[in-house]
């Protein structure tokens, strides 16, 4: 979407880390980074409002070149994220010699022969599993890096007239019709890796960019965009938390970062662990034997999830945009593995709004004890239920509602973005995107009644406490053997389906560029205007606006919802009429 005329663009530029590896690096990210690797974009914006002047009296704190120079600081912490993504070839390029790295399939053309042939002796020492076809290698320390895209622009109008006050937001009873913002104009004008398929040739893609917007105010809007394979939403706030510190570091006139020394930079924060194979490493059996294991497939293809296969998708029915995704590229099977995509339940052609509501801590609090059992007179609950799954079911419930499943005998699908950095004892540092998706299905008919809250609760909690690392270990040794790991798709947005993303835990709001520690006035993820996604965020410190709330950094006892949560909308204009219009929207709200 091409940015409104009160966005004005005023410089690009690629940066660099300040230092590169000795040798030019070559690693194979994991199965599940080759998996999500055609996922849209992990992408949000940080609005912050009005900066104070810096301690100095020299620099205020939302100026271009501080914001450049501490970005490049941080980047130098991710120096992969600079460099290029490649996909291994599909078997009619590849070699028939499994112990032979294959000729890869660049994501850009522009490289030298010589650079190539480089790469390629590179690889020769990746495992087997990793040179099968469609999997991704990332490279990086080489002269002809692409690096990561630096933007400034302008905005012509204030903050308040873009997002709503954190109070404002608060007291919308339906909450805050976002449809008329255009949030994807406060990110880089840019195009990320296998944004056009895994076998693309283009010399435009990039792993990573930033935009900084300063706003008529004096505010601050940084959008950041990045290639799914490299990070979701996890790494992608922990890599702004960095830039945040060394942003705040620089303004207190700290000579590393002005010098760029990052051996004595007093970080607060935990270093990045970029070791992808550390995933990998989870799976059970043999990653790098000839065939899978038949018990350890049958076990993956137990767990709730769709399973739906692209390459048996096409023909009658599909729609134009979606067709070249359901071509079977030459040398692959093509057998089926997974269910047809039922395209007659989804339109893609609907009008959908976009709508943010807020519940207060309270309203939450009661969303809970319904969910969960537990009385006024504080007796125990009747099952172990999180407040994230009382907020999921209590939505979902309104959702089906405003769909008009009442009395519907059919069967209805919550598709939710599953983390595994805990489930894998994988450190919260890891770099990547680790999640997959799960299915929790009901009748759409029981899921609208209220008396039905705790039963579904409980099958949200149920269906996640399935996925340990026993099951997650078969899963990913299944992911391992597939020929193509994107060929099949776990999720779906028909008129039966919902995906469901969460930011919760990540501590968007503990971000802040200002010695002060002021938190951000709106955090945003940025996703597919489509029908059907849902996405849980944190909400505003009510102190944010003005101007003295603290960020909350040196303090992390304070529980993920302690301000409220926020729940960004996506869905079909009327069914958002009605889901906002119901009377159960604050059937517990306060006061």
């Amino acid at each position: 979407m091409a940015a409104p005329a009160s966005i004005q663009v005023l410089s690009e530029e690629r940066i660099f880390p300040f230092s590169r590896p000795p040798t030019p690096q070559a690693v194979s990210l994991s199965i599940i980074d080759a998996k999500v690797a055609q996922f849209g974009p992990s992408a949000g914006v940080f609005f912050f409002s009005a900066a104070s002047t810096a301690p100095s009296h020299t620099v205020t704190a939302f100026e271009f070149p501080s914001l450049r120079h501490s970005f490049q600081v941080a980047l130098s912490d991710w120096p992969q994220w600079a460099g290029r993504v490649y996909a291994t070839p599909d078997p009619s390029h590849a070699t028939t010699n499994p112990a032979s790295p294959p000729t890869l399939s660049p994501s850009s053309s522009s490289s030298s022969s010589s650079s190539l042939e480089l790469r390629q002796q590179i690889i020769a020492s990746l495992p087997p599993h990793a040179r099968r076809p469609r999997r991704v290698v990332l490279t990086y320390g080489e002269l002809s890096d692409p690096g990561a895209l630096f933007a400034t622009a302008i905005h012509h109008q204030p903050l308040s007239s873009i997002v709503p006050s954190p109070t404002e937001r608060a007291a919308m009873r339906e909450g805050w019709d976002a449809s008329s913002t255009d949030m994807e104009s406060f990110l880089p004008k840019m195009d990320v890796w296998f944004s056009d398929g895994m076998t693309e040739s283009n010399t435009n893609k990039l792993g990573l960019g930033a935009q900084v917007t300063q706003l008529r105010c004096g505010g601050l809007a940084i959008g950041m965009k990045m290639a799914h394979c490299l990070a979701d939403a996890a790494s992608l706030v922990n890599f702004v938390k960095r830039w945040a510190e060394v942003h705040r570091v620089y303004l207190a006139g700290h000579s590393a970062v002005a010098k760029s020394d990052l051996s004595v930079f007093p970080t607060q924060l935990p270093r990045p662990i970029f070791d992808p194979q550390l995933l990998d490493a989870a799976a059970r059996g043999d990653n790098d034997a000839e065939l899978s294991d038949p018990v350890l497939v049958a076990q993956a293809r137990q767990m709730p999830q769709h399973r739906h296969d692209w390459w048996i998708s096409g023909g009658e029915g599909c729609p134009p945009a979606m067709r070249a995704g359901t071509d079977v590229p030459p040398g692959f099977t093509g057998g089926p593995i997974g269910d047809k995509i039922p395209w007659s339940e989804w339109d893609l052609d609907l009008e959908v709004a976009h709508r943010l509501v807020h519940f207060s801590a309270a309203e939450l609090e009661g969303i809970w004890k319904a969910a969960s059992g537990e009385t006024s007179e504080g007796e125990k609950p009747r099952s172990r239920i999180s407040r994230h799954d009382a907020l999921l079911a209590f939505m979902w419930m309104l959702i089906n509602r405003a769909r008009g499943f009442e009395g519907d005998q059919g069967i209805v699908h919550m598709n939710m973005t599953l983390g595994l950095r805990a489930r894998l004892l994988l450190p919260d540092e890891f770099v990547g995107s680790p999640i997959l998706l799960t299915r929790i299905s009901a009748v759409g008919g029981e899921v609208v009644d209220i008396s039905r809250l705790g039963e579904t609760a409980k099958q949200c909690r149920d269906t996640l406490s399935l996925f340990d690392k026993n099951a997650l270990g078969a899963m990913l040794h299944e992911l391992i053997f597939q020929e193509s790991p994107q060929r099949v798709w776990n999720a779906f947005l028909g008129k039966r389906d919902i995906i469901v993303t969460s930011w919760a835990r990540l501590g968007s709001y503990d971000i802040s560029f200002e010695t002060n520690h002021k938190s951000p006035w709106f955090v945003g993820a940025v996703m597919p205007g489509v029908d059907g996604i849902l996405e849980i965020m944190e909400a505003a410190k009510v102190t944010a606006e003005t101007g003295s709330g603290n960020s909350g950094e040196s303090d992390g006892a304070s529980a993920w919802y302690s301000d409220g949560v926020d729940v960004d909308l996506n869905f079909e204009k009327g069914v958002m009429e009605r889901l906002v219009s119901d009377k159960m929207l604050r059937a517990f709200a306060v006061g």
